[in-house]
């Protein structure tokens, strides 16, 4: 069966800004809610957030539950920001890609067993920061791109959402270094760092998949329609 969307003429500022946000809320927010939980009760004490933030890191399974419902709305979002009009393939097709993601980062890191005791704290968290932001952008833009049936769409994707974020989450850890938020400097550093880089990954990472994978989805129907 032909995937099915909207012809609708691509206005290609508005599907980058609306990615973006629904990027923010979806998967951003999820992927470093554990920092802002931590951020926010470091600047205003409050037990119910503590409790949460407290479930969060002892539970890994409630951390991936929260990113697989963002992953849910994402794929809603991206529905109508696309015109894409199977909107449950998206949803499937995001909370895979979200779900292997996150399990082949701490598969991998569980194989290599590496000691980062003897790594400098900001290397270490850059690593990890990197690391899992690559392996979820990785698996997310694929699973966009298969869904299109399409080889260069699965590269296409793949390749422009894990570039983007990863270079985003680098040169963001690198400012926010240079503008003196040093990891194990103190003062709270290490979740403000990874909360802002997470965030700028998911915002710069989600506008690229939203326009790309608008722009393949329509190519697609195009040269479908032309058989």
């Amino acid at each position: 069966m032909l995937m099915a969307t909207a012809r609708k003429p691509q206005n290609t500022f508005r599907i980058a800004w609306q990615s973006a946000l629904a990027a923010s809320l979806c998967l951003g927010l999820p992927a470093g809610l554990v920092f802002w939980l931590a951020i926010l009760q470091h600047v205003k004490p409050n037990p119910i957030v503590e409790k949460l933030a407290f479930v969060l890191l002892q539970h890994a399974q409630s951390d991936l539950i929260g990113a697989l419902i963002g992953a849910f709305l994402w794929g809603i979002f991206l529905s109508r920001i696309s015109g894409y009009l199977n909107w449950w393939l998206l949803v499937a097709a995001s909370m895979l890609g979200i779900y292997f993601g996150r399990r082949l980062f701490w598969i991998v890191y569980v194989w290599i067993h590496y000691d980062f005791s003897e790594v400098p704290p900001h290397i270490s968290l850059a690593i990890h920061l990197v690391g899992q932001i690559l392996s979820v952008t990785f698996f997310t833009g694929l699973t966009h791109g298969l869904l299109l049936r399409s080889w260069r769409a699965a590269i296409t994707l793949t390749l422009a959402t894990s570039l983007i974020s990863v270079l985003a989450a680098t040169v963001t850890y690198i400012i926010l270094d240079q503008l003196g938020l040093h990891i194990g400097g103190g003062n709270f550093v290490m979740p403000k760092v990874a909360a802002v880089c997470t965030m700028v990954s998911a915002i710069l990472g989600g506008m690229v998949l939203g326009v790309e994978f608008t722009r393949l989805a329509r190519e697609n129907l195009v040269g479908d329609s032309n058989r």
